[in-house]
């Protein structure tokens, strides 16, 4: 904290100057400002004003020399129960849109279980706050503010939060506008600040503006931790002004990079987010908003499982995160014997717990017997759904359950098949030993290619050829929950012959 506190009071010698010599000017101008639009917010006039007098009651040391390390991650401040957010909005430019990160921020709160969160931005190619809050478009930031939302993200035009480029101290003055909008249509809405990260070391910015990216990255870290942390409390309208956070997704990046590449997180232009980054930071929003662990969610934007898990790790760090999504929970104990069932399809049948959409997640499950567990099954990336299954199996199944299916493949062929994955994914069970047997069925075989299906537990992957299929099983005999307590059932097409589409209809899952 020490750090930022030097941070702070370099930065307020700093503004106090360019307050001071904005003030000189105005006095020669005959123009008036003009007012900000009427959004239940102060006007620039007034925050400008109560900026200044904070600035001349503040002693300052003007000898401090900061320490540009990103700050000591903490967790958010003891509040009231966290209640994850039914609605998310963004505001931003192209740093925003791409990915879309809300799109991915999304699917990661999926995964780790929570109630799917209605998603939206608002994002314009290298625009401001300031362009956002006088934007006359019918899709406008502010109106859609207005509708009311749970969280609200804004992040700021790259350069403005900096000292050598931009206009920080506007920045703020519309920061603590959009927060004072935000809460005035939902006096519970939270604010989080996008934190944006420094152009990579060969960008043209280096040496003339900044003197490396640790230069840029301290300015843009301190402009807007002092905008959460001092200039949005003290300048808010707003009854509740302790609701702001950052998400320090450049202060990741900055970790992240200390590693050196790869992954490369900048695109080839040194500026915006390669695939990598655009996964960094939405593990950072995502963090922050849900105030949980990244460690385990599922890899995005086409990467490898090992790069993800070094990105995770990342974010886990500087968001100070402690708590888990609901679908990681504590484990209860299962006896001997006790068998979970999962359905995998658009039907419902009683007793059969049922995932009926591409992606979701369902539990905590109960055990055939009517025993409560704490475990979850998570459905992911499939492609569709199916009822084109046999009916009639000689497995003792329901027929609605041995019916339908969820699949995933390509109409383009197995060589572009082989390419796709899809999930199953079983939290929360206790160690031990388990026996796991996986269905799937499907009418014909596909004109001749077949419909071979691979599933891959661990290690080990089995070969189901589901075309016409009333018996046969795809069993993993004696298997553990990994090191993340979950069982993590991996689904493609098999690579020997021409399957196009795998599928998964129905999973038992037995406690030895």
């Amino acid at each position: 904290m020490s750090s930022r506190l030097a941070l702070a009071a370099q930065a307020l010698y700093r503004g106090a100057v360019r307050l001071a010599l904005a003030l000189l000017v105005l006095s020669a101008c005959d123009a008036p400002i003009a007012p900000a639009s009427d959004g239940g917010a102060p006007d620039d006039a007034a925050l400008v004003a109560d900026a200044s007098a904070a600035l001349d009651a503040s002693p300052l040391d003007a000898s401090a020399h900061p320490d540009a390390s990103p700050p000591d991650a903490s967790a958010p401040d003891a509040g009231p129960p966290f209640e994850p957010p039914a609605s998310i909005f963004f505001v931003g430019n192209s740093f925003t849109f791409g990915g879309p990160i809300p799109t991915i921020v999304e699917d990661l709160a999926a995964y780790a279980g929570w109630p799917e969160p209605e998603v939206d931005y608002r994002a314009v190619p290298g625009q401001t706050l300031a362009f956002h809050r006088a934007d006359t478009d019918p899709a406008n930031a502010p109106d859609r503010i207005r509708e009311g939302w749970d969280v609200v993200v804004l992040q700021e035009q790259s350069t403005r939060p900096t000292d050598q480029l931009g206009d920080p101290d506007r920045f703020k003055a519309d920061a603590t506008w959009f927060y004072d909008l935000a809460k005035s249509v939902n006096a519970r809405a939270r604010v989080v600040l996008f934190e944006t990260w420094a152009r990579r070391f060969d960008h043209a910015y280096y040496p003339g503006s900044f003197s490396d990216p640790a230069m840029m990255q301290a300015e843009l870290r301190f402009h807007y931790y002092d905008a959460a942390e001092r200039y949005i409390p003290a300048f808010s309208a707003a009854a509740v002004t302790s609701d702001v956070r950052v998400a320090p997704c450049g202060d990741a990046w900055e970790l992240q990079l200390a590693g050196g590449e790869p992954p490369r997180l900048h695109a080839e232009d040194s500026w915006h987010a390669a695939a990598p980054g655009q996964y960094l930071n939405a593990l950072v929003l995502y963090g922050t908003i849900y105030q949980s662990l990244t460690e385990g969610l599922v890899p995005l934007r086409g990467l490898d499982a090992a790069t993800a898990a070094m990105l995770q790790a990342s974010a886990d760090r500087v968001t100070g995160a402690r708590g888990r999504g609901p679908a990681f929970g504590m484990a209860t104990a299962l006896e001997a014997g006790d068998e979970l069932r999962v359905d995998l399809g658009p039907d419902f049948v009683d007793g059969w717990p049922a995932l009926t959409a591409t992606r979701g997640t369902i539990g905590p499950l109960a055990t055939v017997g009517g025993a409560p567990s704490s475990a979850r099954a998570t459905a992911w990336a499939f492609d569709g759904t199916q009822e084109g299954g046999r009916a009639d199996n000689a497995l003792g199944l329901p027929g609605a359950v041995s019916r339908d299916t969820l699949w995933i493949g390509s109409f383009d062929g197995h060589a572009a098949a082989l390419r796709r994955e899809a999930r199953l994914v079983v939290r929360g069970l206790p160690p031990g030993r388990y026996r796991v047997e996986l269905f799937a069925s499907r009418d014909g075989n596909d004109g001749g290619r077949g419909r071979v299906t691979r599933f891959t537990l661990g290690a080990e992957h089995r070969d189901l050829d589901v075309a016409d299929n009333r018996e046969r099983v795809a069993a993993f005999e004696d298997v553990a929950p990994d090191a993340r307590d979950e069982l993590l059932v991996r689904v493609t097409v098999a690579p020997d012959g021409s399957s196009r589409f795998a599928y998964l209809g129905a999973v038992r899952i037995t406690r030895l």
